[in-house]
């Protein structure tokens, strides 16, 4: 990797644990309040912790962008595709063991804290669907026990979703740039339609938690990720900066004016419904472009070593920081104040998301990116085809 390619990554690492400490300042703020269903926005500060909460979109937005890559460099003809299997595995190994290493401490958690507000537990035959990633399809196991999981199912659903979606780029798509912007488009309109029917029919959270209603976030990065891949196959000229830096600014302005309409707008009008945080999702994936396609001016501070290191563990992090807020608040530890609260929860959550990383996604993550990333079986070695001709033909 070059070293412009490891500014650019060490950029996305550290914006995707920009977005981390945003839930994370949302949920201590949410979880020390007397009720944590209805909240209020009745000063400057609740009201831009409460539009915070938006950052969760950048982890569709990125996610869409980094793992549409490989797979649209074979469907426009860059690369041999890429390879299902693989691409399976190095998911299950990225998400699985860590997430039930912090299912398990979260049941240990919530089982030692008390009663308290925002302890949302499940019967023990709900558990199965934790297990699966299915947590998010039942009002009995939504935002229970563990709430910031409702993201991971609907991350997990889009994984296995992509295989399809670059299945039909690869067969209808291939070389042809005009019809992969047509098929991404496809996937904003499906998310749009399916959140029309749901406010149409009544459906409820379940219809809107599950994963139609996010594809227009997944897709608006894999829109950069095909912008980027083409820039890059063509050897086109990025962004200078004073364009890289307008981008950033546009960005930042649809995120506050995105903020600003979910305030003014109603809760439970057409609108919110239908395209919900959608600006947001563009504004986020304008910031990825700015950085893979531009200079990222204006953005150099997300590569910083302490931010991109935080980035680097934020899985873990963002598993266990709800379960260890209701455990704080359950043993009465929380409520000394915001600056206390942070100062109290934020070592002990980050420390819990290095264990994670370290101890449990980096080493089974090296393990799984052993594996051929291309659908093309290897090319044996010469001396393996020496064998195989000796052994084809035998002598007498």
């Amino acid at each position: 990797m070059d070293r412009t390619a490891k500014h650019r990554q060490g950029g996305l690492d550290g914006l995707r644990g920009l977005a981390a400490l945003a839930v994370f300042a949302v949920h201590v703020w949410i979880y020390q309040l007397p009720n944590t269903v209805d909240l209020s926005r009745d000063n400057l500060g609740e009201l831009i912790l409460f539009e915070a909460r938006v950052a969760f979109v950048m982890f569709f937005v990125l996610s869409g962008y980094l793992l549409f890559r490989p797979f649209v460099r074979g469907s426009l003809g860059i690369s041999r595709p890429e390879a299902v299997v693989p691409y399976l595995v190095r998911r299950a190994a990225r998400i699985m063991p860590a997430y039930y290493v912090a299912l398990a401490g979260t049941l240990a958690l919530l089982a030692t804290a008390g009663d308290v507000p925002g302890k949302r537990v499940v019967d023990a035959h709900e558990l199965p669907l934790f297990a699966v990633f299915a947590q998010n399809y039942s009002p009995e196991t939504l935002l229970k026990l563990n709430a910031a999981t409702w993201t991971l199912a609907v991350e997990v659903a889009f994984y296995v979703l992509l295989p399809l979606v670059a299945l039909i780029a690869l067969r209808a798509c291939r070389g042809s740039m005009r019809r992969h912007v047509v098929l991404l488009l496809a996937l904003v309109v499906g998310g749009i339609g399916w959140n029309l029917l749901d406010y149409a029919a009544g459906w409820g959270p379940v219809a809107s938690h599950s994963a139609p209603s996010f594809l227009p976030y997944f897709a608006c990065g894999m829109i950069v990720a095909l912008l980027v891949e083409r820039s890059r196959a063509r050897a086109l000229a990025p962004l200078t900066r004073r364009v890289s830096a307008l981008v950033v600014a546009a960005a930042a302005l649809v995120l506050v004016a995105n903020g600003f309409w979910h305030v003014e707008a109603n809760p439970n009008g057409l609108a919110i419904e239908a395209f919900a945080d959608l600006p947001a999702a563009v504004a986020f994936s304008s910031l990825i472009a700015a950085m893979t396609l531009g200079t990222g001016s204006g953005l150099g501070w997300l590569g910083s070593r302490p931010l991109m290191w935080f980035g680097q563990i934020s899985f873990g992090f963002y598993l266990w920081h709800i379960p260890l807020i209701v455990w704080t608040r359950g043993h009465g530890l929380l409520g000394a104040g915001a600056p206390a609260d942070v100062a109290l929860l934020l070592p002990a959550a980050t420390a819990l998301g290095a264990a994670s990383w370290y101890l449990v996604e980096r080493p089974l993550m090296r393990r799984a990116s052993r594996l051929r990333r291309d659908a093309e079986p290897p090319r044996p070695s010469h001396r393996s085809q020496a064998r195989t001709i000796a052994l084809a033909n035998p002598r007498p």
